[in-house]
C-alpha cells in the first residue's frame, strides 16, 4: 500500500454554526484543512499536541527576537541580567525542541511500522 492513500470516502456530521467556525479557526491555527484537523483530532491525536507544543516554542522564539531588538535600539547594550534571562530562555526553547524532535521520530517510526504492516 502507497505511504499516501487515496481519500475517498465521507463522513457527515453535524454541528453548530459556532462549532464549525471554532473548528475552522482552529484548523487554520495549525494550518491544517479542517478535514486533516479532525482527522488528526479523531486519529492521530499526538500529532496536534506536537503542533501546540510547536506553537509554544515559535512563541517563545518571538518574545526573545523583542528582547533582542529592544535591547539593540538601546545605545547600552544588553543588561547582564536581560543575558542572563535570554540564556536561559534559549536554553528551554532548546529543550522543548528536542523533546518535539524525539516524539515526531517515535511517531514517524510508528507511522512507517504500521505502513509495513499494512
Amino acid at each position: 500500500m502507497s505511504i499516501k492513500t487515496k481519500m475517498s470516502a465521507e463522513i457527515k456530521v453535524r454541528c453548530s454554526d459556532e462549532e464549525k467556525e471554532l473548528l475552522k479557526k482552529r484548523a487554520e491555527e495549525v494550518s491544517l484543512s479542517m478535514s486533516d484537523y479532525v482527522r488528526s483530532l479523531v486519529f492521530i491525536n499526538k500529532k496536534m499536541i506536537l503542533l501546540s507544543e510547536g506553537a509554544e516554542i515559535a512563541k517563545s522564539l518571538f518574545l526573545i527576537q523583542k528582547e533582542f531588538e529592544y535591547f539593540r535600539s538601546n545605545s547600552d547594550g544588553i543588561p547582564k541580567e536581560a543575558t542572563e534571562t535570554i540564556k536561559d530562555a534559549l536554553n528551554d526553547v532548546s529543550t522543548k525542541l528536542n523533546e518535539v524532535s524525539v516524539k515526531l521520530t517515535d511517531i514517524q517510526s510508528k507511522n512507517e511500522e504500521d505502513y509495513a504492516n499494512e
